[in-house]
């Protein structure tokens, strides 16, 4: 039977009811013209057809699908049960759209980041390369610049390869002054992710060569932003660093590098590497796509024979091949999968709740399946009956969570971005409309089957008498229900250890000490044009004249400067270096050079010593500082003074360390590593980042600072000015994110839970009030009653405490990753969780426990 048949058959009974009605007429006319009479020529020709309605009924059946029909009149009836119990419905609704929603939304963003392709053509062939240097040192995700150059010229693995790396330079030549983030590429780079500029062209390959013509490609931002959107501006020329490029194109607005660092890259110019690699960009970022056929091992194995031929035999390294996807999403995996798994405890949380609904509204239906038992239904069809209705409340939950799964999302996004890679903007496509229909449809399935089972399961005898009624939820109080709250109760303490693991490791990270003192101070950074300032001493002349010139500005206090200031500073490192008189060379060390007012701008302290001053520069004794972890591991036990370390920035100099002050740490979850300080009056500085103590908010002299550097020189721009404090309280940002999120995932939980112990406690009352009358005619007190009520929710709580315990203690070795100081079993959060939980419980049985107590006994003995 075709389906137009079928929608169709309301008409074709009309018209077969019709052809029926003809074919009696022209019968009984015949019967009259044979001699008849009229009344018995129409009995004759019913006679002669049979049963009119039930030849109809076998047309209408034949026409119709017995399946859709049972469905949709299943429908029809859940829809009228659903609107005559508006106050459960809507209950049930939002309890359910608080779950999918949430599960919903977080899966939005599982699916953009990990699930959805990189957005390009064959995104499944794109490839990252990286290097594994050993134990000591890792995977680190550079390479050599002259690993890249043989790999182009010999790779036959790969269709394309192609590197890129991150750079920032001084841009002129469009509004103002600025300082832009630039990327450096290969001229594959493009056509390996098939990009197309909307104005001019990509480079061409002898743009990338060493010597090659200097040109550019712009962004969309920037091209918009500087030169209003003009297509023109193709074959003008731009200043980089003091030198003239020649803008060739511009770049689409989606395009995108997917990068774990979350970079917009304002322009790109050639990498322009040789064979032997490159000395401006020494290391590099590779990608490449895999020819058709080939595997990530074949790749990786030709890649590493390849590099081993380039390379000194004695240093040992790696290559590592993954997906450009895996490389780019694997610092947010975990973290995403975490939220995953935690909002789906807090789904089934919700789904037990309304398990528990429809177990207490089946003990009210208990006659009207009884009555539809006794007249000839049978269990499969009151199962099925049940489990439409509570899957149409699940489509309903899910209609309303993924309204606020659209609404939440951006915000979601929002706060959570930090903790993600620059990826395509996330929303929600058919994917997650599928993923939420799916999980509406198993919801449903979830929570409606059990309670369906059980109401299916009634005795016709005792339900159908009056008097039973209400007694059957006292009996089975260690039945279905109380399992559900025991379920719930794990769950939800699984959330809470979880959140409190991660509150407790953020408040550990957030109360160690940095080593300075961050309030009330502006940070600022200046990277002097190469070619304008190309030696040390032009360099410290200008941050010279730029820190006497702030200092003269009224409200500011101090003014410090550093190559490599803290909270996430990036600081050099040199190793192999010697202490005059010993043979053994040192170990790994970082430098930075700082003015002589660092560290008392800082409020780093001084522990041995002197600090610099304006005496230690160009043609004095070259003086050094260490910093406390310096001296305790190179020279443990001495006196520091005096000694003299290997110059690396003078042959045959030595540096006379002249103090010894306190450690600085860069980031709050890291140790204190060995740290040297120059004067950057003696070696100088192309880099430097200004701190400046000011009397109030320090942003209020950030313009006054840039007009004091812009008097000096306006094409040196000051960029990434924010205070101290902010840059460092970003540094938890990842922490942060993750403690706030699991813990409001946490709260939700509980608070659902609560409200499902509240609703058994209190449906356990509803039905036992014959019971509570007997026991205080006898003499029961209040207290005694309360007592009673309060001991059956708490004992089914204290259950699932102890479950929720025991599963926490293999769950939470998942976050050893996301903790600091705080191990995945710590006895004193499972307590604090555990009596957090055991005191909400108590709550929402006392609630209700209370209102028992205010029983009348003569009112329920009279209960029926």
């Amino acid at each position: 039977m075709s389906w137009t048949r079928f929608f169709r058959r309301r008409r074709w009974d009309e018209e077969r009811a019709r052809e029926l009605e003809a074919y009696l007429d022209a019968e009984t006319d015949e019967n009259i013209a044979r001699g008849m009479s009229p009344q018995e020529a129409r009995y004759a020709a019913r006679r002669k057809l049979g049963n009119i309605t039930r030849i109809r009924e076998e047309i209408y059946t034949m026409n119709s699908l017995e399946w859709v029909e049972t469905i949709w009149q299943d429908l029809r009836y859940a829809i009228r049960m659903l609107a005559r119990n508006r106050g459960f419905t809507a209950v049930a609704v939002v309890t359910l759209a608080l779950g999918i929603g949430a599960t919903t939304a977080i899966f939005t963003v599982v699916n953009a980041v990990l699930l959805r392709p990189l957005p390009y053509p064959h995104p499944e062939q794109l490839v990252y390369v990286k290097e594994n240097l050993g134990p000591a040192v890792g995977i680190i995700p550079f390479l050599s610049s002259k690993d890249f150059a043989a790999w182009r010229n010999q790779s036959r693995t790969l269709s394309q390869i192609a590197a890129y790396i991150t750079s920032s330079a001084n841009f002129t030549g469009g509004r103002e002054a600025e300082r832009v983030s630039s990327g450096a590429a290969s001229s594959t780079f493009f056509s390996l992710l098939e990009v197309k500029p909307v104005v001019g062209r990509v480079f061409l390959p002898e743009e990338d060569r060493p010597g090659g013509p200097p040109v550019v490609i712009l962004s969309h931002a920037l091209w918009k932003r500087d030169f209003g959107g003009d297509p023109s501006v193709v074959g003008k020329g731009v200043t980089l660093d003091g030198e003239t490029y020649t803008v060739v194109g511009v770049l689409p607005a989606k395009f995108v590098v997917p990068d774990l660092f979350r970079l917009d890259y304002d322009l790109w110019m050639p990498l322009a590497l040789s064979d032997a690699g490159s000395a401006q960009f020494p290391i590099v970022r590779v990608v490449g796509r895999l020819k058709p056929g080939m595997s990530l091992e074949q790749t990786r194995a030709e890649l590493d024979s390849i590099s081993k031929a380039t390379i000194k035999k004695s240093f040992k390294k790696t290559i590592v091949v993954s997906t450009w996807q895996e490389e780019v999403t694997s610092k947010a995996r975990l973290s995403l999968l975490l939220f995953l798994g935690a909002v789906g405890l807090l789904l089934l949380i919700a789904c037990v709740n309304v398990a528990n609904l429809l177990l207490s509204r089946s003990a009210t239906r208990q006659k009207e399946m009884a009555v539809r038992l006794a007249v000839g239904a049978g269990r499969a069809r009151i199962i099925r009956q049940l489990v439409t209705e509570s899957t149409l409340l699940s489509l309903l939950g899910a209609l309303v969570g993924l309204a606020l799964a659209q609404w939440g999302k951006d915000l979601l996004v929002a706060f959570i971005s930090p903790n993600l890679p620059t990826l395509e903007p996330i929303s929600l496509d058919y994917r997650v409309l599928g993923f939420s229909l799916a999980l509406a449809l198993v919801t449903g399935l979830a929570f409606g089957l059990a309670p369906a089972l059980q109401a299916s399961r009634v005795s016709l005898n005792e339900t159908l008498k009056e008097s039973s009624r209400g007694s059957s939820e006292f009996r089975a109080r260690f039945g279905s229900r109380n399992l559900l709250i025991i379920f719930e109760t794990a769950l939800a303490m699984t959330l809470v250890v979880g959140a409190g693991l991660l509150v407790k490791s953020f408040l550990r990270v957030r109360g160690i000490d940095m080593g300075f003192k961050a309030d009330h101070t502006l940070s600022m950074t200046i990277a002097l044009t190469p070619s304008k300032y190309p030696t040390p001493r032009d360099q410290a002349k200008f941050f010279q004249q730029v820190i006497e010139g702030i200092r003269g500005v009224t409200g500011i206090q101090s003014v410090g400067a550093s190559s490599g200031a803290p909270s996430g500073g990036s600081l050099d490192s040199i190793s192999g270096l010697t202490l005059q008189g010993r043979q053994e060379k040192l170990a790994d060390a970082f430098y930075s050079m700082v003015s002589p007012d660092y560290f008392r701008s800082m409020g780093i302290p001084l522990l041995q010593g002197r600090y610099f001053n304006d005496a230690d520069r160009e043609g004095s004794p070259t003086v050094v500082m260490v910093n406390e972890t310096f001296a305790r591991l190179y020279l443990p036990g001495e006196n520091c003074l005096g000694r003299k370390i290997e110059s690396w920035i003078q042959k045959n100099d030595w540096l006379t360390i002249v103090g010894v002050v306190g450690d600085v740490r860069s980031w709050a979850d890291s140790e204190p590593t060995p740290e040297m300080y120059l004067p950057y009056l003696q070696v100088g500085s192309p880099h430097m980042t200004l701190l400046v103590r000011t009397a109030g908010n320090p942003m209020h002299w950030a313009a006054p600072i840039r007009s004091q550097v812009a008097s000096v020189d306006k094409d040196q721009p000051p960029h990434d000015v924010e205070t101290l404090e902010k840059i460092q309280t970003t540094t938890l940002t990842p922490r942060r994110v993750n403690m706030l999120l699991l813990g409001a995932f946490a709260a939700l939980g509980l608070m659902l839970a609560a409200v499902g112990i509240y609703g058994v406690v209190s449906s356990s009352i509803a039905h036992r009030p014959h019971e509570i009358g007997i026991r205080m005619a006898l003499g029961a007190g209040q207290p005694a009653v309360l007592k009673l009520v309060v001991r059956q929710g708490l004992s089914l709580a204290l259950i699932g405490i102890v479950i929720g315990m025991a599963a926490s203690m293999g769950l939470t070795r998942f976050l050893q990753s996301l903790l600091y100081g705080v191990r995945p079993i710590d006895p004193v959060t499972f307590v604090a969780a555990a009596l957090l939980w055991t005191a909400i419980a108590l709550l929402a049985c006392f609630i209700p426990a209370r209102r028992a107590t205010k029983v009348d006994p003569m009112v329920a003995l009279r209960y029926e």
